[in-house]
C-alpha cells in the first residue's frame, strides 16, 4: 500500500485524532452570468468547485455536514481557528483561557461588528447558547456544548429549567464558561470554540425559538459577521459570496468568492479551462485520482497532496441489520484492499473505526477486520440469514470513487449471498435518510476531529449517530472520555471504546486517503487546507 502522503498525515495525527467591488454590508450583487458563476469587469474573484452542495447556512446545524459547516465560516466566524494542530487561533474570540481545565474566560474581539453595523456581543453569545440547549430548537452543536454545567449529556437543558449554569456573562466583551468537571482544554476549543457560531440577537429575540429554523433568515442570512456577505445561493449551482469592506480584521482583497457545485469529472474541466480557480478537495471537492496525473501535468496549476479531514465509511442501520454477526458478515465480505489498488491505485489506507493508524488514539492491538468472504458465509449461517432478502443500499452521487466503490461492494455481498440494491441520491437526499435511518447500508463521508471524542457516531444519542447504534457501554465510555482530562487516561478508555465498537461494528470505515488540491496560478494567495482553509480569507488575491 502506498504511502507517499505519510509525512503531512505524521505530522497531523502523531498529535491526536476537521472562501462587488463596492458592495456595502448586508448589500447583495447579482453576477453577470448567474448560471456560471462568471463576474465581468475588473471584479477580483475566486471560484471553487465543490461536488457537495451546502444543505444549509443556519450556524446552529451548519456542522451536519461539511459543505454547510465551511462555506458558512465565510459569513459567520467562529471563536476560534487554527491552521495546524492544536495550534488554535483567535478569531471572534481574542482569547480563550483557563486556569484549572474548568472555568474559561472567553474575551470576544472588541471591533467585531454584524454587518448591519451592531457590535457583536456576549449577549449573542449568550443567546446563541440558549437556543443551542433549548430541547424544542433544533440544532447540531449539542455535543459541542455538553461539557457545561446545567445540560445533558446531548447538551440540552432538564425540562424546567431555563438557563446555563456553566455560562456566566461577564460583560459585553467577556464571558465564562463551567466545565461540569476538568476538561481538556483542547477538546473545548476544538468541539465548541471552532463550531460555535453566535446568532444576532437583536434579528432574533421578537422570533419564537421553535420557529428558528424556518426563518426566512436561514435561507438568506443578511446580518453575519464573516469577512464576506451572503449573496445568492442558485440551488446545486452556486452560492455567491460578496466582500464585507467593514470586517474587523480588514476588508477583503477579493471582491467575490462562488463556491460552484458539480459532479467530480466536472471539477477536472473546469480546473483545465479555467473556469474554477480550485477545487476544495477535503471531502467535499475530491478529484477522481485517474485524473491526477492530467492534472498535475497542467502547467497552469499548482497542486498538492493534502491529508483529509474525513474518512470513507459504510453505515449499517443497526435497526433493521440487529445482529451483529450479520454486520459482521457484511464486513469480512466486503474487499476493501480491491477498492483501494482499483480506484485509488493503492494510495490509501485501510482500517477500523475513525482513527488512522497514525493517530496517537488508535487502539494499535486491534486487527482491522479481514477481508474473508468464507468467514462472512460461516456467519450469515450462524445468523440464520435468508438469503432471499435484499438490502436497500443508497450511496451519494457526486463523489465518482465512492459511486465506484458502491459497485464492487454489491458484487463481495453478491458472492456471499446477500442482496444489496444500490440506489443513487443526491447529497441532501442521503443526508435525510441517514437521520431518519431509512436504509439498511449508506455510503458516507465521516467527518474527523484532532480531539478523540467520537460521541458523535457511536453514542446512543449521538447527533450523527445514523446507525442508531446504541450500547450502555460504550455511552459509559465515552462519557468518561469526553470529562477526562489526563490524555493517558483518555487514550485508555478510548481503546475501550475502539475495542467494543469493532465487534458491534455499527459502521465500516472503508478507506482514509489524501486529496489532490489544484490551485491556478494567478490565485497570489489562498488554498484549500486540512484545517482553516477560510481563516485568512480576507487576504486571499489573484492577479487582476
Amino acid at each position: 500500500m502506498k504511502r507517499l502522503w505519510q509525512p503531512a498525515v505524521a505530522m497531523l495525527l502523531s498529535l491526536s485524532v476537521l472562501i462587488s467591488g463596492c458592495t456595502s454590508p448586508g448589500e447583495t450583487a447579482k453576477p453577470a452570468e448567474s448560471k456560471t458563476g462568471q463576474s465581468s469587469g475588473t471584479e477580483k474573484m475566486v471560484r471553487i468547485g465543490v461536488f457537495n452542495a451546502p444543505l444549509s447556512f443556519n450556524p446552529l446545524i451548519s456542522s451536519r455536514d461539511l459543505s454547510s459547516a465551511e462555506t458558512s465560516t465565510l459569513i459567520f466566524e467562529p471563536l476560534l481557528n487554527r491552521i495546524k494542530p492544536l495550534e488554535f487561533l483567535p478569531q471572534l474570540a481574542d482569547s480563550f483561557d483557563t486556569e484549572d481545565k474548568q472555568t474559561y474566560t472567553v474575551k470576544l474581539n472588541p471591533k467585531a461588528k454584524w454587518t448591519d453595523g451592531t457590535p457583536v456581543t456576549t449577549e449573542d453569545v449568550a443567546y446563541t447558547l440558549q437556543l443551542i440547549a433549548n430541547p424544542k430548537v433544533e440544532s447540531t452543536l449539542g455535543s459541542s456544548i455538553a461539557f457545561l454545567e446545567g445540560v445533558g449529556p446531548d447538551g440540552k437543558l432538564p425540562e424546567g429549567q431555563a438557563e446555563i449554569a456553566g455560562l456566566k456573562v461577564i460583560d459585553a466583551q467577556t464571558f465564562e464558561l463551567h466545565a461540569k468537571s476538568p476538561t481538556d482544554p483542547n477538546m473545548i476549543k476544538e468541539q465548541f470554540g471552532m463550531k460555535f457560531k453566535p446568532l444576532p440577537k437583536h434579528v432574533f429575540k421578537d422570533v419564537n425559538p421553535e420557529d428558528l429554523a424556518k426563518h426566512p433568515f436561514m435561507q438568506k442570512p443578511d446580518v453575519t459577521n464573516g469577512a464576506f456577505t451572503f449573496v445568492k445561493y442558485e440551488k446545486d449551482q452556486y452560492v455567491e459570496f460578496a466582500a464585507n469592506k467593514h470586517y474587523y480584521r480588514g476588508a477583503p482583497k477579493l471582491d467575490k468568492i462562488f463556491v460552484k457545485i458539480m459532479p467530480g469529472t466536472n471539477l477536472v474541466a473546469q480546473l483545465q479551462s479555467g473556469e474554477i480557480e480550485m477545487n476544495y478537495g477535503l471531502g467535499i471537492g475530491n478529484l477522481p485520482d485517474q485524473d491526477y496525473d492530467l492534472i498535475r501535468k497542467n502547467e497552469s496549476l499548482r497542486t498538492k497532496l493534502e491529508p483529509q479531514i474525513g474518512i470513507q465509511a459504510m453505515m449499517f442501520n443497526a435497526q433493521t441489520i440487529r445482529d451483529a454477526k450479520v454486520r459482521q458478515a457484511i464486513a469480512h465480505a466486503v474487499n476493501r484492499q480491491l477498492i483501494v489498488d482499483n480506484l485509488m491505485k493503492g494510495d490509501a489506507e485501510i482500517f477500523d473505526g475513525l482513527y488512522p493508524s497514525l493517530s496517537a488514539y488508535q487502539n494499535k492491538s486491534l486487527t482491522p477486520i479481514a477481508y474473508d468472504p468464507e468467514k462472512a458465509k460461516s456467519l450469515l449461517r450462524e445468523a440464520g440469514w435468508d438469503s432471499s432478502r435484499e438490502l436497500a443500499f443508497i450511496v451519494p452521487t457526486g463523489n465518482q470513487i465512492r459511486e465506484q466503490s458502491a459497485q464492487i461492494i454489491a458484487e463481495n455481498l453478491k458472492e456471499v449471498g446477500i442482496q444489496a440494491k444500490i440506489t443513487k441520491f443526491d447529497f441532501a437526499t442521503v443526508s435525510q435518510k441517514l437521520r431518519k435511518h431509512e436504509f439498511d447500508l449508506a455510503l458516507s463521508g465521516l467527518y474527523m476531529n484532532i480531539d478523540p471524542d467520537s460521541s458523535a457516531y457511536y453514542h446512543s444519542e449521538g447527533l450523527s449517530n445514523s446507525s442508531a447504534y446504541s450500547n450502555p457501554e460504550v455511552d459509559k465510555l465515552l462519557e468518561q472520555g469526553k470529562a477526562e482530562a489526563d490524555e493517558k487516561k483518555r487514550k485508555e478508555i478510548y481503546d475501550q471504546v475502539q475495542a467494543q465498537v469493532q465487534k458491534d461494528i455499527p459502521l465500516l470505515t472503508l478507506y482514509y486517503n489524501p486529496a489532490l488540491v489544484a490551485v491556478n496560478k494567478r490565485v497570489i494567495k489562498g488554498e484549500p487546507r486540512l484545517f482553516g482553509t477560510t481563516y485568512d480569507v480576507h487576504e486571499w488575491d489573484v492577479v487582476p
